[in-house]
Parts: C-alpha cells; sequence; structure tokens
C-alpha cells in the first residue's frame, strides 16, 4: 500500500504575504495542526489558501481604515504581533475545519465509525477557533459567547 502523502514530511510552501497580511508558510500550519491522514502538500497548500481567501474577506470592513495588519494591531491591541498571531489562528483553524470535514465525509468505514465523534469535535473546535479569531480581530474583543451545541 502506498500512501498519497508522508504526515511526518515537512513541506516548505509558503503562501506570500499581501499588502496587509503576512506570508502563511505551510510548515507552521503542520506544526499546530497533526492529521493521522496523509495529506498531500498540494492538498495542505489548497485548503490553506482557500481559509486565507474566507478569512481575508470576513476581515475586509475591519481592514479598510488601516494600511496593514501591524497598524491594527496597533490600534487594537497596542502592539503588532496579537493581529498576526489571531489571523494565523483564524486561517490555520478554517483550513484544519475543512481537512477534517473532509476526513469526516471519506472515511465512512465501520471501524471509522468509532473515529467520528471525536473527529466531529475536532472540526467544531476548529470552527470555534476561527470564529474566536476573527471576533478578536474586527471588534478587538470577544462580543458573543460560541458554544457548540
Amino acid at each position: 500500500m502506498e500512501f498519497m502523502g508522508d504526515k511526518d514530511k515537512v513541506y516548505d510552501s509558503i503562501l506570500p504575504a499581501t499588502t496587509y497580511y503576512p506570508e502563511l508558510a505551510l510548515s507552521e500550519f503542520q506544526s499546530l495542526f497533526h492529521f493521522l491522514s496523509n495529506e498531500t502538500e498540494e492538498s495542505l497548500l489548497q485548503q490553506v489558501r482557500v481559509a486565507r481567501i474566507m478569512t481575508h474577506r470576513e476581515l475586509l470592513a475591519a481592514m479598510s481604515p488601516f494600511e496593514s495588519l501591524n497598524e491594527l494591531s496597533l490600534a487594537q491591541f497596542g502592539d503588532i504581533d496579537t493581529a498576526a498571531t489571531l489571523y494565523k489562528q483564524a486561517v490555520f483553524s478554517l483550513a484544519a475545519d475543512f481537512i477534517i470535514s473532509n476526513q469526516l465525509s471519506t472515511d465512512t468505514t465501520k471501524d471509522a465509525a468509532e473515529r467520528q465523534e471525536a473527529l466531529t469535535q475536532k472540526a467544531e473546535h476548529c470552527s470555534v477557533q476561527y470564529r474566536r479569531a476573527i471576533d478578536l480581530l474586527i471588534n478587538a474583543h470577544e462580543t458573543y459567547r460560541i458554544e457548540v451545541i
């Protein structure tokens, strides 16, 4: 049996910085989220790309008065690191949610049924992390409580 991806390999792909946002290294994503499935570098990169696009769209209005994420961070948090940390948390959590949700939809064997609940909880946790990071970036504080029911 041959695996499509090697979960132990550290990938070196980077999404370049944009006008507002920092570069995102796939290796940083891998260090934060470990998957039991064997995702290819291109597969992980595609999920991070889509998550980044969605995050940028959500932050569009919040970013418009600022020249950069660092400027937003200084205005909202009094430092230049907090917003970048929250931005990466948002993008990476959303990408992880995509990957886990894909695992859930394709992993339907009898043996996999035992993992479904744990995967569902992990996906929900990633979704909450994304939403909290976005809320903090937009409002500089949490404006609502997120509970998974």
